[in-house]
């Protein structure tokens, strides 16, 4: 159920694997769990471009068919839904980062290309869930795994003005999903993307560690 349109609130919007949590050993892994039950080479050690993009564009870079895609999406949501989500961590400072915003009066939301019932599954294994308003991810045929799409549905659910809120992520998608709906950013190098990528992106603040974002935010979105 969508809670009321909070107009006239400052929110931020934050993606959920390489910023909130370090989700890269259970994707590989349930990547690889594809790519093997296919025939198909697994990841090289150069991987970790695969956290984060959606998975139907992730599979086709790694040379399954289109006619195929659907096929190892549901392959790799039979090993993650039931190990690869819990083959994660909160990265520290994180919980303590989210009870400061929201006691400020920010409103939370994830927005993740992971479908959102595994978003929520996971925020609450991790006892996260508490801190966010709402959880925006994915439909289960890849529609809104798009950033752009889904941040702009976020925008539409809402209500809140494109001004009054801002991205927070870890990769380029996240700052060009912003940037087509004219919202603030802010580039976590502490993720899965590099400091080079989330500055050719133009993110409007770059952190190194969680325990920067209260002040970031408080920088860029006062309220």
């Amino acid at each position: 159920e969508i809670p009321l349109r909070l107009v006239g609130s400052e929110m931020c919007i934050r993606d959920r694997d390489g910023t909130l949590t370090d989700a890269g050993p259970g994707i590989k892994a349930s990547i690889n769990y594809a790519l093997n039950k296919m025939n198909l080479e697994e990841l090289g050690w150069d991987s970790d471009w695969v956290v984060g993009p959606s998975l139907w564009g992730t599979f086709k870079k790694l040379g399954v068919i289109e006619e195929r895609l659907d096929e190892a999406v549901s392959l790799y949501r039979d090993r993650y839904n039931v190990k690869g989500y819990i083959e994660n961590r909160v990265y520290e400072g994180i919980p303590d980062q989210l009870a400061t915003l929201k006691s400020m009066g920010y409103v939370l939301c994830v927005a993740t290309a992971k479908p959102t019932i595994s978003a929520i599954s996971i925020l609450e294994y991790f006892e996260l869930r508490q801190h966010f308003s709402y959880e925006f991810g994915s439909n289960l045929d890849g529609s809104l795994s798009d950033k752009s799409a889904l941040l702009k549905h976020a925008l539409e659910v809402t209500g809140i003005d494109p001004k009054d809120s801002l991205m927070i992520g870890d990769r380029e998608y996240d700052i060009f999903g912003a940037k087509s709906n004219l919202i603030k950013s802010i580039g976590v190098s502490y993720g899965y993307g590099s400091k080079n990528e989330l500055k050719e992106a133009h993110a409007d603040c770059l952190i190194e560690t969680p325990m920067e974002l209260v002040g970031a935010v408080k920088q860029l979105l006062p309220i």
